[in-house]
């Protein structure tokens, strides 16, 4: 902060010193704190091994965990449920043209894919780039909590769900690639992916990249 003085008394100069330095300390603990995020990147494998919906492949890391930015196993995600967001499916999990994110509480409802887990979470989310207009643009342009919270009431983000298609069920082109979230602990946050090879066979891999931003 600067100010430019004049000619005054000694007296009235370490007045205005007093007052120029009081003020500069209320302006600054009255600035409202912005936030930091958490930023990763997850590369993740569909957990389906063939089209056979119930045949999960465990040795696949597609159990997502936003918040510290790792994709598990079935077995190691198991034994950390509490901190499981989600997992990715390829052409399976009941449709065999979709390539979707799935939380687990949606999962323990109706199939066997959790029956290990002792912690059934809950996490929200949906392609905020198809049904909200959010770009890829203002994706890059997050660098604090304050940010995100922006983009959320910005787009009115409010329709969140236990699930999110990636792609176009017919052709497997990216509808959106930007996802926000609202994780299993309440942290909002958006996610991007990356390119990938579209029309893999079932059975496949099917990788993906993901981009994480949460407010930590």
């Amino acid at each position: 902060m600067r100010f430019r003085f004049s000619a005054t008394p000694v007296l009235a100069l370490a007045a205005m010193t007093l007052y120029t330095a009081s003020s500069c300390k209320k302006s600054s603990s009255s600035t409202p704190a912005t936030g930091t995020i958490i930023q990763s990147t997850i590369n993740v494998q569909s957990i389906i091994g063939t089209s056979n919906d119930d045949d999960v492949d465990s040795t696949r890391t597609g159990w997502v965990d936003l918040y510290d930015g790792v994709a598990y196993t079935q077995d190691a995600a198991a034994a950390k449920s509490s901190d499981i967001d989600f997992a990715y499916n390829y052409h399976g999990g009941g449709c065999n043209t979709c390539r979707f994110f799935e939380d687990v509480q949606s999962m323990s409802t109706r199939t066997n894919y959790v029956t290990s887990f002792s912690t059934i979470t809950s996490t929200q989310l949906v392609n905020a780039a198809y049904y909200d207009q959010v770009t890829e643009g203002e994706f890059d342009s997050i660098q604090t909590a304050a940010n995100i919270d922006t983009l959320f009431v910005r787009h009115n983000i409010t329709d969140l769900s236990e699930g999110a298609d990636v792609t176009d069920r017919q052709t497997d082109v990216a509808v959106g690639k930007v996802f926000a979230f609202t994780d299993k602990n309440g942290k909002k946050g958006f996610f991007e992916i990356g390119d990938y090879i579209a029309n893999v066979p079932d059975g496949d891999p099917a990788p993906l990249t993901l981009t994480v931003k949460i407010q930590k």
